[in-house]
């Protein structure tokens, strides 16, 4: 196996008081798309601008393709380290055309390399026509598809992408995202994206880190870390989820008021007997109209293309189950609720707080 192309090992900052990144490990493999998953304030972009060399670590280091760049004592500057930076405020030069802007990194080549490779990169983001406008001659996404070009126009070893479509709509946002994703697998570059939008995360990246108060808790596929979440934070971070109290059997599954479920403790083996929480998500359970059902459907929520109902179980507990738009369950509706998953479950120890997100 080829070696990362970026190495973080124990990647601490510290403002002050505040622990901004806290004892990161993480490797960025050749061609991989790695997003950071994050609220504001957890530290994500503090640990982007480490990679880029633009903050000194407060502790540990980060080697590129196998040579130290950032330590206590020593930090490559930015322009050194091959690796190109997207910034949600795109910063084009307003001044310049596009094209100008794109072969500002390449004033190293001569005017016909140049040339030709602003051409080449124009095309990728499919602005080879635009390339004599300038910024306020461009939509949102033209401009960022610019910033990305410039970023792309040296071939650097990996990409770093800060929030960069937060600025654009929501149908514009999904989009380019798809285009972005499709340009940086077309050029094999690694590449970390840094968003607090989970749907971007999972629709992006090879894995997904999920970062809490500087901590990177779990690295790991989109599918893993949205179906095991190593916390029940991990859970109310990356989709909606709701708890419902359990108690493990001898055979290792768990008995609930929804019924038998055959569940995975996050960390360790559970024993028998032991409280549980276990996470549902809406996706896990199906509802049916029934007089003599386990709940009551206490909310209804149209979303166009789905419907998310919550049930008031008997035990006092609710849960939310997504449903496609043609449901016509009403609120107030007496149901049955239908463990549907069709893989593990995942218990938390039950002394863990209550928690529910949408």
């Amino acid at each position: 196996m080829t070696a990362p192309v970026i190495r973080c090992s124990k990647l601490t900052k510290r403002f002050d008081s505040v622990l901004a990144v806290d004892s990161v490990d993480l490797e960025i493999w050749p061609g991989e798309v790695i997003a950071i998953l994050g609220r504001s304030g957890c530290g994500k972009t503090t640990l982007l601008r480490l990679m880029a060399g633009l903050d000194v670590p407060s502790d540990g280091s980060i080697q590129i393709e196998d040579e130290v760049v950032s330590t206590v004592d020593y930090v490559r500057p930015p322009e050194e380290r091959g690796i190109g930076m997207v910034v949600q405020e795109y910063a084009l030069f307003p001044h310049m055309t596009a094209a100008s802007n794109v072969g500002f990194g390449l004033r190293n080549l001569d005017r016909d390399r140049r040339d030709s490779r602003v051409n080449e990169v124009l095309e990728l983001v499919q602005l080879e026509e635009l390339g004599n406008r300038h910024p306020f001659e461009l939509s949102g996404g033209q401009q960022q598809r610019v910033a990305l070009a410039r970023t792309l126009a040296p071939n650097p070893v990996t990409v770093l992408l800060d929030e960069p479509l937060s600025n654009l709509d929501s149908s514009m946002r999904q989009q380019l995202r798809q285009e972005v994703e499709t340009i940086l697998r077309s050029q094999r570059t690694a590449a970390v994206l840094v968003t607090h939008d989970r749907e971007e995360a999972f629709a992006i990246a090879d894995r997904v880190g999920v970062m809490i108060d500087g901590k990177l808790l779990q690295v790991d596929t989109p599918e893993r870390i949205y179906h095991f979440p190593a916390s029940r934070d991990i859970a109310a971070l990356t989709g909606s989820c709701d708890f419902i109290p359990g108690k493990s059997s001898e055979h290792g599954d768990v008995s609930t008021e929804l019924g038998t479920l055959n569940c995975r403790l996050a960390a360790g083996r559970m024993d028998n007997g032991q409280p549980v929480s276990v996470l549902v998500r809406p996706d896990d359970v199906a509802l049916m109209h029934d007089a003599d059902g386990q709940g009551v459907v206490e909310a209804r929520e149209f979303r166009g293309d789905q419907v998310i109902l919550t049930v008031r179980l008997n035990s006092g507990a609710t849960i939310r189950s997504r449903l496609n738009s043609y449901s016509t369950l009403p609120a107030g509706s007496r149901v049955s609720v239908s463990p549907v998953k069709t893989i593990p479950f995942v218990a938390y120890p039950a002394d863990s707080t209550s928690t529910q997100t949408g």
